[in-house]
């Protein structure tokens, strides 16, 4: 934001003691550019680069040493520390600007929204209420101030409920995940498949939703937090396919500021979960996740996550085998993602798991890799919230520790498998949008009638509160 150079008639003129002490602590706590930087969060640079930034930043710099009452400097000046991540110079440049013009209302919010940054949220309260008690402001100035000091109350409560819904319809090219050919080999014998076995399109409605529900408690850095997740599908043709999923965990999360460790948090949490096809039990499980996420720098976060369950798989109508999948499973993640702006970021991920299960044909390993991309950027219609572009591509191995004998008695299964995955996010409101996903899931098996590939097209509508 610059102030417009008309802005000047309406500031009274500096006498020379507050000129001189204006430019002490522009000298004191400026220095130079590239002292004063400090990255304290992920730059948002643009088109730019930084060293055009930090050019620009340092002809700005000399300029406000000649003259600290130069507003349109100072505010460009405060402009460009804030792109290229470094907030507190953009404070100290915009704090040193209400000498000149205190109580600003668009000076009170820039301040607001870079405290807010800075994650010292009652300083920006202070700010935004300034701002707001200003009088005369424009009305986007006012909900702008008004959006951000809900979020601050929300951050502020001792307790903190969220949650979303998204209902849509969904195409699967072969919604079953059977083979394409409908002639197979079984221990080097040919046969062929009924219509049910094989690749087959079709299309369902779904409805997904979650809920979440954190409460900071009075010991320090230690707060406990619920969720519940659920997912159903009825599928147009396949009633085999028809699906109902509910997960649920609660535990502790543990802020480990308290032990030194800044930025870092690990949670224990006890999950549950359940699966009805076709109308049947199919699965139950229970065990114990624990994760530890590291903020270690603005730009930077590390996430690693083991988990155990026990899954206990029943029959169903057209599952007659199930149960024999049943047995303990343990998953273990390592993701690292990067902000290289605000807007665009990247997350990279490790997955392994073993299953256990009756029948060692059922039991397997597999170890695979992610990596997704995230893009925000101002709406394409209209003038509504940022929309959000991802996209994800996954690879991954399974090895099964024994034969099947009914379908290759010399050979266990391995399968190869890769997924690239598109997302739009399309806001009308905050709390409302548009959402389109694409998908395609190529599995490659030793054993022919366990290699399929699938294309998946979806569009919902999805609310959050």
């Amino acid at each position: 934001m610059t102030l417009p150079k008309s802005r000047k008639a309406a500031i009274p003129f500096a006498d020379p003691l507050m000129l001189c002490l204006a430019a002490v602590c522009l000298s004191l706590s400026a220095g130079n550019p590239a002292a004063q930087q400090s990255q304290n969060v992920a730059p948002r640079i643009g088109s730019s680069s930084a060293e055009e930034i930090e050019a620009k930043r340092k002809v700005l710099f000399a300029r406000m040493m000649t003259a600290p009452d130069d507003l349109d400097s100072a505010f460009e000046y405060a402009g460009l520390s804030s792109q290229i991540g470094d907030l507190e110079g953009a404070i100290s440049t915009l704090e040193r600007m209400l000498i000149y013009a205190p109580g600003l209302p668009r000076l009170q919010l820039e301040l607001g929204v870079l405290y807010y940054r800075l994650g010292a949220y009652e300083t920006a309260r202070q700010y935004f209420n300034g701002a707001k008690s200003a009088g005369d402001i424009p009305q986007e100035v006012s909900a702008k101030v008004e959006q951000y000091l809900a979020a601050i109350d929300r951050r502020g409560a001792p307790s903190e409920f969220s949650g979303m819904i998204r209902s849509g319809l969904r195409y699967q090219s072969n919604a079953n995940a059977g083979p394409g050919n409908s002639t197979v080999t079984l221990n080097g014998l040919s046969y062929t498949l009924d219509g049910q076995t094989v690749a087959g399109e079709d299309f369902n409605g779904f409805v997904n939703g979650a809920i979440r529900y954190r409460l900071d408690t009075d010991h320090q850095g230690l707060s406990l937090e619920a969720g519940l997740s659920g997912y159903a599908a009825g599928y147009r043709n396949r009633d085999t396919l028809n699906t109902a999923a509910v997960e649920a965990y609660a535990g502790p999360v543990f802020d480990l500021g308290r032990f030194g460790l800044d930025n870092r948090t690990l949670s224990v949490l006890l999950t549950t979960g359940g699966v009805i096809i076709e109308g049947d039990r199919y699965l139950a499980s229970a065990g114990i996740s624990t994760t530890s996420e590291w903020q270690i720098t603005p730009s930077d976060s590390l996430s690693a996550s083991l988990q155990y369950r026990y899954e206990d798989f029943s029959n169903t109508k057209s599952r007659r085998t199930a149960e024999l999948q049943s047995g303990n499973r343990f998953d273990g993640q390592v993701s690292w993602t990067h902000n290289f702006t605000e807007d665009f970021s990247l997350t990279g991920r490790i997955l392994a798991t073993r299953r256990e299960a009756r029948t060692g044909y059922l039991a397997g390993t597999e170890i695979g890799g992610a990596i997704a991309g995230t893009y925000r950027y101002a709406a394409l219609l209209g003038d509504g919230p940022a929309w959000i572009t991802g996209l994800e591509a996954a690879v991954t191995e399974r090895r099964y520790d024994d034969p099947d004998t009914m379908i290759n008695a010399s050979q266990s299964q391995r399968d190869k498998e890769f997924s690239l995955n598109f997302r739009q996010i399309m806001p009308f409101t905050e709390q409302a949008a548009l959402v389109m996903e694409a998908g395609y899931r190529k599995v490659r098996s030793n054993y022919d009638i366990k290699a399929f590939d699938n294309i998946s097209l979806s569009i919902g509508i999805q609310a959050a509160f």
